[in-house]
């Protein structure tokens, strides 16, 4: 079944976690800017919070059942006829090159996203993320790396245990997100850093809260790749 009846289908491979992708497909929505609302994009969000823990599998080698699950529902996905998708989880971006290329082909990549819109600034970031993403190295290996290897900031180790435990992990459950605004400035105080990048789906979530809060917030910048998408996704360009 194809649903995609003349017009660009996009997709989003989501539920890692379901609260992060929801909020990325309703990003795409507050971004339209159209007369009809026959004329905002067609979205085919698959959310699936089956998938296992992404830092845990992987960690343990057990990378084997994710791929296996990650092709099928990329599979769905591009049957149902989008032609694109984006994998709303940045440490299954480790899975990318093990894709058949048929799929790898259609993936928009956070990360690539990333280090493109910081090409286009001079500011130091902190790298917020997943200590999975730590740990698999992926912003490092990325073939943009060296370029910005003085300009992104990896937290000390100790740091990046409660970015991981209480900073990320309890947005995945209905956080009190008024807590973890304050943790993440903390975090970019003791850094001395105003920027930073958002290396982890649930920080999108946290991105938004922090550009409604107004205050000393309006302070801070950041990369979020899925608000980038969004927008792109949003005016037709992708």
């Amino acid at each position: 079944m194809n649903l995609n009846n003349g017009r660009k289908v996009f997709g989003i491979v989501g539920g890692m976690g379901p609260q992060a992708s929801s909020e990325f497909l309703k990003t795409i929505y507050e971004h339209g800017r159209v007369e009809r609302e026959q004329d905002f994009p067609t979205v085919l969000l698959y959310s699936d919070p089956s998938f296992p823990d992404r830092t845990e599998a992987f960690l343990a080698g057990r990378e084997g059942p994710v791929l296996e699950q990650l092709v099928g529902v990329l599979e769905k996905l591009f049957d149902l006829g989008a032609s694109k998708a984006v994998l709303c989880c940045v440490t299954i971006h480790h899975l990318i090159p093990r894709l058949p290329e048929a799929l790898r082909g259609r993936i928009i990549s956070l990360l690539d996203v990333v280090f493109d819109a910081a090409a286009r600034t001079g500011k130091r970031y902190l790298m917020i993320c997943s200590s999975g993403t730590r740990r698999l190295e992926l912003f490092e290996n990325h073939k943009d790396w060296r370029s910005f290897d003085d300009r992104i900031v990896m937290p000390e180790w100790r740091d990046q245990q409660t970015i991981h435990s209480e900073l990320i992990y309890p947005i995945k459950k209905n956080p009190d997100l008024d807590r973890q605004v304050e943790l993440l400035k903390s975090m970019l105080a003791r850094y001395d850093a105003d920027s930073f990048i958002a290396g982890c789906s649930e920080i999108h979530i946290l991105a938004k809260r922090l550009g409604s809060a107004g205050g000393d917030c309006s302070a801070y910048s950041w990369v979020d790749p899925l608000d980038i998408i969004a927008r792109q996704v949003a005016q037709g360009q992708w």
